[in-house]
């Protein structure tokens, strides 16, 4: 978190989180390395509204991907990096709405796959052939209500993966195709697992807490590392009142490797870590 710019700036770090590395000077977020590790993609903010681009791990050869006026944003590579999915909406659309899009790497040839609803920060199957979203469906005295659906690469086969329920954001799948994760938003205490972070069949069966907000951290937008064994995810910490990034190993030991202030979020991992 910058105030100069009053909001995130790209960063790398080394798994351990040293040597860490600005990349750029305005806004970026939600960032997402390419399969190969030769790019990072991500949404920034310039007068149009916010589009997608990528970057080269060490900040050259930025290239931006979207350019239309309205809201591209949520970048996430297919396994065999050739292609990108995120979700989108127009400025002066009649009814508002956010859909799930695919385009080609380069930012050619999109596609949209969803309409008519509130889909948000779309991940592709380890195998590419599928895609796990959120969708926000209402309130609720608890807060917002998002459900996790699952639609085919192709646009076909859209079925719902867990019902609405309030808190629930940021959708990650297991490198082993075995589970979607999730987690319940930290400051939203009436909604149940608040802080949590819980995983998914993406059949729908087995829905479970892998793990649960701790006395001193609440967990947030987790992701799997490419060998399934850990997560990294935001944590905040209650007792110094900051958020941290953090190697979590389900149900077992908790690492902060990035710490604030003023803040960190949007963790992902790189190919070889």
């Amino acid at each position: 978190m910058d105030p100069a710019i009053d909001g995130f700036s790209l960063w790398t770090a080394d798994s351990d989180g040293s040597h860490q590395r600005r990349l750029t000077q305005d806004q970026a977020n939600f960032s997402d390395w390419a399969p190969d590790g030769d790019r990072i993609a991500f949404d920034f903010i310039d007068d149009a509204g916010v589009h997608i681009a990528t970057i080269e791990p060490d900040g050259r050869n930025r290239k931006a991907l979207t350019t239309a006026p309205g809201v591209q944003e949520c970048p996430k590579w297919s396994p065999d990096g050739k292609s990108i999915v995120y979700d989108a909406f127009p400025f002066g659309q009649p009814t508002f709405s956010v859909s799930i899009w695919i385009m080609l790497a380069d930012g050619s040839s999109p596609k949209q796959l969803t309409r008519n609803a509130l889909d948000v920060e779309p991940v592709f199957s380890p195998d590419g052939t599928r895609i796990a979203f959120g969708r926000i469906t209402g309130d609720s005295p608890e807060g917002q209500l998002e459900a996790i659906y699952v639609i085919n690469s192709d646009g076909t086969g859209l079925h719902q993966v867990v019902s609405p329920r309030p808190g629930l954001e940021h959708p990650d799948w297991s490198p082993d195709g075995r589970s979607i994760t999730f987690n319940i938003e930290p400051e939203n205490t009436k909604a149940p697992d608040y802080g949590s972070i819980l995983s998914v069949h993406p059949d729908g069966n087995r829905l479970r807490v892998i793990q649960p907000r701790t006395p001193d951290l609440k967990f947030f937008k987790a992701v799997w590392s490419p060998d399934g064994r850990k997560l990294l995810s935001g944590c905040v910490d209650t007792e110094a009142r900051i958020d941290r990034i953090c190697i979590v190993s389900p149900g077992g030991r908790i690492t902060a490797v990035v710490s604030g202030p003023p803040g960190v979020n949007f963790p992902s991992w790189g190919s070889d870590d």
